[in-house]
């Protein structure tokens, strides 16, 4: 039994040094960079940056409050940032903050919108390119409120380069259909 068991021990150690000399002398080190993704063509958004002033009116809402938004481009030039404050009103306690993010996806060929808010709010939308002066983000994922069962399209319309509208609305549990619209100008 011992011989064999030799035999097949020494075969096993030959069989484990050869593939290893075998992997090694087969794997190759890349040296050339990961290639970088082109930053994307913010031509038609560049207008965005400085500072909005927007009236929102929501159909479940006593009256029309106020947000400022403001747009930068990120220092990698791969995001516009815009950071919002949602101003006290009757019904709003407190300024509310909240920042979102664009880029553009050159594979899949949608803009992307990412946004973050206090009080752990979040929101993802999407959006092929514009048609005109409208661009439609549709929500991909969003935090979810207790009496609000579905959300529309948001569509946004460039008026000019100092004024810009967006309508939306959303379907609450009920069944109910609020509306919402804001209308920004720029300073």
């Amino acid at each position: 039994m011992k011989p064999f068991r030799r035999f097949f021990g020494a075969l096993a150690a030959l069989l484990i040094a050869t593939g290893v000399s075998a992997f090694a002398a087969g794997m190759k080190v890349e040296g050339t960079p990961v290639p970088t993704p082109p930053k994307p063509d913010f031509s038609s958004m560049k207008f965005l940056i400085g500072t909005w002033t927007c009236s929102d009116l929501s159909s479940r809402r006593p009256g029309p409050f106020t947000v400022t938004q403001v747009y930068s481009m990120d220092p990698s030039g791969y995001w516009i940032v815009r950071d919002d404050t949602t101003h006290k009103a009757s019904w709003i306690p407190r300024e509310f903050h909240s920042q979102t993010k664009y880029t553009y996806d050159a594979i899949a060929k949608r803009w992307i919108r990412i946004t973050i808010g206090e009080e752990g709010a979040y929101a993802v939308w999407t959006a092929p390119m514009p048609v005109g002066n409208k661009k439609t983000y549709t929500y991909v994922i969003q935090t979810k409120a207790r009496d609000i069962a579905s959300y529309a399209p948001e569509v946004y319309v460039i008026e000019s380069d100092t004024k810009k509208t967006m309508t939306t609305s959303f379907t609450e549990t009920n069944g109910g259909i609020v509306t919402v619209k804001e209308t920004c100008t720029k300073s």
